[in-house]
């Protein structure tokens, strides 16, 4: 196959009120929104755009959306990527923007195998609609509604703050990838009240993928693109503060076609199963996800995703780990 198709990596998306990050399913075609180390590990320029719907049933009120850009420079064994998020939730009561900036840094160990390093700076601009929430003091005991002043105080309705995340990788080329990273290293605040109580808690994850080629009998060692037909495994274990998250999924690729399903659960009584199905088209690449809700707890509803990823593939020279993850 002369162009590469990306893996899609079923992470989930819970969301929680304590300033937990946003989680976008397609971590395989925006890879450095898990780990900075895996910035331009298409060896291509990869663009993307990702839009997400979650909580349907609550209004529709919760949409992210992020674009992204990255590529590999093959003399240095370095990568770039630059993102921007923005995560609108309850019907803009809280607003987060990210402009995320992200170097990776590749080193051969021997022939396959190779550590890829990665730092990650990223600039955060959070707005709270105060105006769109009413508040307890704001009820008229006789009317009960909410017709009063409120004498709830902020002290601002805008928060600007920059952080640091960092992650690693080891990658046995076009096989596996195990690796982690850490995020929201200096935990900013990033509160409106109370600043100093109201900080980006640090996020750790672990992560492991591995790919069989289902076309070539003498594997993936040497080539430097996928066949047309393939099986992948993944999964994934985030944890920020009390919040944990565990993912494990599988699928296929029969060109054109990429199918998958993974389990998604929070440890905490909250699953959701994850279906997708996406194509590919000379280097643009469309991927659609549904998560259905299937918890016990009546608490949640179903969510959907779609992605666009155009990578253009250029023939260099130079070594570097072609990383399918």
């Amino acid at each position: 196959m002369k162009r590469f198709v990306a893996l899609l990596l079923f992470m989930a998306f819970f969301r929680l009120v304590d300033a937990q990050d946003f989680s976008l399913v397609n971590h395989n075609l925006t890879p450095f929104s898990l780990n900075p180390s895996l910035a331009g590990n298409a060896n291509a320029l990869r663009w993307g755009v990702n839009y997400r719907q979650q909580w349907m049933a609550l209004g529709n009120n919760y949409h992210t959306f992020r674009a992204s850009y990255d590529q590999n420079f093959y003399k240095r064994m370095s990568s770039l990527g630059v993102a921007y998020a923005y995560d609108n939730m309850a019907g803009g009561v809280y607003n987060t923007n990210e402009i995320s900036l992200v170097y990776a840094h590749t080193i051969k160990l021997r022939d396959f195998y190779f550590i890829r390093l990665g730092l990650q700076v990223s600039m955060f601009i959070n707005q709270l609609g105060w105006d769109k929430v009413k508040y307890g003091d704001q009820y008229d005991p006789n009317t009960r509604k909410p017709t009063l002043e409120t004498l709830e105080q902020f002290d601002n309705d805008s928060r600007t703050f920059f952080d640091f995340s960092a992650g690693a990788s080891f990658v046995i080329e076009n096989k596996l990838t195990v690796g982690g990273a850490v995020y929201h290293l200096a935990e900013p605040s990033n509160g409106f009240v109370e600043l100093e109580e109201n900080v980006l808690k640090r996020k750790f994850v672990g992560h492991i993928n591995f790919i069989q080629d289902l076309q070539y009998s003498n594997g993936l060692f040497g080539r430097n693109d996928l066949s047309d037909n393939y099986l992948f495994v993944n999964a994934s274990y985030q944890q920020q503060d009390k919040f944990k998250m565990v993912n494990a999924g599988v699928g296929a690729t029969w060109d054109p076609l990429i199918v998958g399903v993974s389990d998604k659960n929070n440890l905490d009584g909250i699953n959701v199963i994850a279906f997708m199905v996406g194509g590919h088209y000379k280097g643009l690449q469309v991927f659609y996800v549904y998560d259905l809700f299937t918890s016990s707890k009546k608490n949640g509803s179903w969510s959907h995703e779609i992605n666009f990823i155009y990578i253009y593939q250029k023939h260099e020279k130079y070594p570097c780990p072609i990383v399918y993850w």
